[in-house]
């Protein structure tokens, strides 16, 4: 786990794919749903909960990593 920590851009990979998420769920879920747009919806649905799943890993696995070391 030690690499972790020598990763530099680890918060700006967690940020940019928990807002991502945010803004994908916000936005191109509801701009779909309006168009019409079933399978367009479900897949702006299913990439904006895999931004946010791994943003959450990855902020437990950093948050771990530094606590073990």
């Amino acid at each position: 786990m030690r690499g972790f920590s020598s990763i530099g851009y680890i918060q700006y990979v967690i940020g940019l794919l928990l807002i991502t998420g945010l803004l994908i769920l916000r936005f191109d879920a509801k701009m779909y749903e309006m168009a019409g747009m079933e399978r367009e919806q479900n897949a702006a649905r299913i990439t904006g909960w895999t931004h946010l799943s791994l943003g959450a890993i990855l902020t437990l696995v950093t948050w771990l990593s530094k606590l073990l070391q």
